[in-house]
């Protein structure tokens, strides 16, 4: 495998699969760029905007995921929490989107042999939304330290493995620039030993205009920049919104069980529903009364997928 070029590499949505692949398991993040339309962009702030303006921005003296350090996110920065109950129509259209659901098969699947009595059983499991948060990044936050996405799993990284328990994806609602606080990557540290420690100097800014997308290893190290933007000027404030996945054997980052109120959970689409986490996982997990939780809602069985 090739050394990681000095910057993220930046292909369209309609590159070809393999292309893109090759692309990410190389560097250990990329560029896709039309992931979302403009116009798609457009609805998604113009939903977003009037919930962004109730919500407080970080405090860096008042943070709750604190397993994560005491400073792990930046101030300045407004968190929408739990964004597929609260703007389940544009969050959809993430999970739905079709590169989205190929690049994290691709990196989080995995497949498993063993008897099940005298029945070699083979189990290929997939991935399912870890979790779905905006960010709103205002001008004088500070930069984000470097860290690794999978420490929330206890999933240690071992050198040189493509082993993953979860993949980054931050959709850009605006231009993301090195003023504004793009975050910065580290390429290809997805495949350090747990021994090596990320130097600033080792990271690239992520910048990409609105509509484009960044997916990333959550053994790829990275943290956002510093927003040195004025208030007022041009792009001053950078909008993502956020859609991480997971193995389907895993805890979801965000529990969208509760995230997703019922009266919501029973407007989504039926692949959203399964990607969300209301079916069983490939192996099983996660059942109810030994179903899928979506016949709780009144679902039919779900077809793994």
């Amino acid at each position: 495998m090739s050394p990681a070029p000095p910057a993220l590499v930046t292909l369209p949505a309609t590159a070809p699969l393999e292309e893109i692949f090759e692309v990410i398991k190389r560097d250990g993040g990329i560029i896709i760029s039309d992931f979302l339309t403009p116009e798609e962009v457009a609805d998604y702030n113009a939903a977003t905007e009037p919930i962004f303006a109730t919500l407080k921005s970080t405090d860096e003296k008042a943070q709750k995921l604190v397993e994560m350090g005491p400073d792990f996110h930046a101030s300045h920065t407004t968190h929408l929490r739990g964004m597929l109950g609260k703007v389940p129509v544009h969050t959809s259209k993430i999970i739905q989107h079709p590169v989205w659901n190929a690049i994290m098969h691709e990196i989080l699947k995995t497949k498993v042999s063993a008897y099940v009595g005298d029945h070699l059983m083979v189990t290929e499991t997939t991935h399912i939304v870890s979790l779905a948060v905006g960010f709103k990044v205002g001008p004088g936050a500070g930069n984000q330290v470097l860290h690794r996405d999978q420490t929330i799993h206890s999933v240690d990284a071992k050198e040189g493995s493509l082993y993953t328990s979860d993949v980054g994806c931050l959709v850009a609602g605006t231009r993301s620039t090195k003023a504004n606080g793009a975050t910065r990557v580290v390429p290809g540290s997805h495949l350090w030993a747990p021994t090596r420690s990320p130097k600033v100097e080792e990271a690239v800014h992520a910048e990409m205009e609105a509509g484009s997308a960044m997916f990333w290893f959550g053994s790829t190290y990275h943290g956002a920049s510093a927003n040195t933007c004025t208030p007022g000027e041009p792009d001053s404030s950078r909008i993502l919104y956020g859609v991480f996945g997971c193995q389907d054997f895993m805890r979801q980052e965000e529990n969208q069980s509760l995230c997703v109120p019922e009266d919501v959970a029973r407007t989504l689409p039926l692949d959203v529903l399964k990607r969300a986490g209301w079916t069983k996982g490939a192996g099983g997990c996660g059942f109810l009364d030994a179903m899928d939780p979506m016949s709780y809602l009144g679902f039919p069985a779900a077809t793994k997928a």
